[in-house]
């Protein structure tokens, strides 16, 4: 069967940008400027990063940057390119709380180079340099060693078919997500994504109702709601936590030839509702791997239902917020939407 759609279609507009395959993350070389994509951001130009590099990083100064446009909203991002083919990253939050998730997440990234079995199971970044505020940019922020890799996103159209294979290594490595110890990370808080469901759905419910967002114009509200409801009914249901991801879209997915490689932007773990990292089950198969993904990740029905309703309300939540701003989450988010409500 299909997948119906039951987003405006309107809402996918096309980004209007130039795009190549880039390791890790959708990229277009845009010159010396970057898109703002929130208000209120600190610049994160080519300016910006070569001040702080001349800085605090003399000996990567004088390399090209590349700026990436990439299907994350959270940091702007440099391509260093090193003579010796060992390029770097450079990652600029865009906001003061991107800014507080970047301090966690390259302390995280050390720890999960000895976590057993991820780290036999897929790359994550490591750190390179972890820079402070100055002058130049308010924000703490840091160089990561560039992986090799295709998002998943930017592979979308390559996954079309037989995701099975995939889809099984997907959820083995959610398994093993949510199996690292000991990790250096905060709990969930109640109306965080991966938080008790109640909250989350009152925030769900904002999205659908605050004039601003203007929801009927773009996604099914009353589907929307359904779904909304049955979650409801699980707010009393007991949650085992773990450490989770926290953000397993697409983007932050890297294939090569078409395997799972790596996971990166580790921004958004913490110690959560494990239902938060089934998000691939939507944002990445289509109806027959997302079978095969939920049968090999072996969750009871209620954590099930919970997953489908944190991604609803982040399905719902990037359509309307990112579709104005033209941003590729725009066009990802309401592929998303439209498997969850196909599903019900």
């Amino acid at each position: 069967m299909g997948e119906r759609s039951l987003v405006r279609e309107d809402s996918m507009a096309p980004v209007g940008r130039t795009r190549r395959a880039g390791p890790g993350w959708t990229a277009a070389i845009l010159g010396c400027m970057t898109e703002r994509i929130h208000d209120a951001e600190p610049d994160t130009d080519e300016s910006t990063v070569r001040a702080l590099l001349a800085r605090q990083c003399p000996d990567w100064a004088g390399l090209a940057l590349t700026y990436l446009k990439t299907s994350g909203s959270t940091n702007a991002m440099w391509r260093l390119h090193a003579p010796d083919n060992h390029d770097l990253v450079v990652r600029l939050p865009r906001r003061t709380s991107a800014a507080v998730a970047i301090g966690q997440e390259l302390d995280l990234l050390h720890h999960l180079t000895v976590a057993a079995p991820l780290v036999s199971m897929v790359r994550t970044p490591t750190v390179r340099y972890i820079g402070h505020p100055d002058e130049s940019f308010p924000h703490q922020w840091g160089v990561l060693e560039w992986l090799d890799g295709v998002d998943a996103w930017t592979a979308r159209a390559s996954l079309v078919g037989d995701q099975g294979g995939l889809a099984e290594v997907v959820a083995r490595t959610v398994r093993a997500i949510g199996q690292v110890p000991d990790t250096p990370v905060a709990r969930r808080e109640p109306g965080d994504r991966g938080g008790p469901i109640e909250p989350l759905l009152r925030r769900l419910e904002w999205w659908l109702t605050d004039p601003q967002w203007d929801a009927a114009s773009l996604v099914d509200v009353a589907a929307v709601r359904r779904i909304a409801a049955e979650a409801m009914e699980l707010a009393d249901h007991p949650v085992v936590e773990c450490f989770v991801h926290g953000d397993l879209i697409p983007g932050n997915v890297l294939l090569r030839d078409g395997s799972l490689s790596a996971v990166i932007d580790w921004g958004g773990a913490g110690i959560a509702d494990p239902a938060q990292d089934l998000a691939p089950a939507w944002a990445m198969f289509d109806k027959r791997g997302r079978d095969t993904f939920r049968e090999a990740v072996e969750v009871d029905d209620a954590t099930w239902i919970r997953a489908q309703a944190f991604e609803l309300e982040h399905a719902v939540g990037g359509v309307l917020y990112y579709t104005p701003r033209r941003h590729p989450l725009g066009d990802l988010m309401p592929r998303t939407l439209n498997r969850i409500l196909g599903d019900s």
